[in-house]
């Protein structure tokens, strides 16, 4: 059973499968019931809901202001049905936490594992971000928190500040000693992809970037960066939880003197008018 009208629940299928055609087999539908629905809640809002392409469909700015509301809904459904049914549980209810690597695989995926026993009917989706579209994830409702800078946060987002990720650059322990000049002149510098300035950024800090004469590479997961490391095929940035185990093991050791560098962080999502206690427990933990 859905609380949300016929047509929002179609509304919400042509989202998530982004083609009628799919939506009307995930609904069980014809393709014109469904079109149908979605041009009957364009008439009632006054609005387009869509921009149509060959490509599927894609939310216009009113689109992504419905989609919010839809979803908010659809997350506290399951417990406005319990307690009318008086059965005390929980439906199931899926959220998406969107962030980069360093953090969310070193920090938001082990502090809240805690979630899963505690709130058993609670779905948690972790997704790796990098490339900073994560306030476009939100909009768009593929994520309900994401980790972005603090000055990226729109004042429509509810956030906290948490500890910012600390970066060192790390090499083969057989380099201690060289100078960093040296090092940036002759080696080579791994980052995660193109777009990711977090080397550079560290190399800028520490007015280090004029000595680096050889072209970036990119290998975009932390296992094979370390690997790369690990094996002095090359050197780069780690955050201080991915690069720790292999310091500690003396794999890895920290370059420029074991300088760091911080990058500020913050937790965004919507506001919400009662935050669910399993929302609560999340915001609270990721820190």
């Amino acid at each position: 059973m859905s609380l949300l009208s016929l047509n929002l629940q179609a509304f919400l299928a042509v989202f998530e499968a982004s083609t009628v055609s799919a939506a009307a087999v995930r609904l069980g539908i014809g393709q014109t019931g469904v079109t149908q629905r979605i041009k009957a809640l364009e008439k009632e809002l006054d609005v387009s809901l869509f921009l149509r392409s060959r490509k599927g469909m894609t939310l216009t700015t009113e689109g992504e202001s419905l989609l919010k509301y839809c979803l908010r809904a659809r997350e506290l459904e399951g417990e406005t049905l319990s307690s009318l049914k008086g059965t005390g549980e929980q439906s199931d209810i899926e959220l998406t936490i969107a962030g980069p690597t360093s953090c969310l695989s070193g920090r938001v995926v082990p502090q809240t594992q805690f979630c899963f026993k505690k709130w058993p009917k609670l779905g948690l989706h972790f997704r790796v971000d990098d490339r900073e579209n994560r306030l476009d994830l939100i909009k768009r409702g593929r994520a309900d928190i994401v980790i972005l800078h603090p000055h990226q946060v729109p004042a429509e987002l509810d956030s906290k500040v948490i500890k910012p990720d600390e970066y060192s650059l790390v090499g083969h322990p057989d380099w201690r000693g060289r100078s960093m000049r040296d090092i940036l002149e002759n080696e080579r510098l791994f980052a995660f992809h193109s777009d990711d300035q977090t080397s550079l950024n560290y190399l800028k800090t520490f007015e280090l970037l004029s000595h680096l004469k050889r072209p970036r590479l990119f290998a975009n997961e932390n296992r094979a960066l370390c690997q790369l490391f690990v094996e002095g095929v090359g050197f780069g940035i780690l955050s201080r939880e991915i690069a720790e185990p292999f310091l500690r093991d003396g794999a890895l050791i920290k370059l420029n003197q074991g300088r760091t560098m911080k990058d500020p962080l913050a937790l965004a999502w919507f506001p919400r008018a009662e935050m669910p206690a399993y929302f609560k427990d999340l915001v609270r933990a990721i820190k």
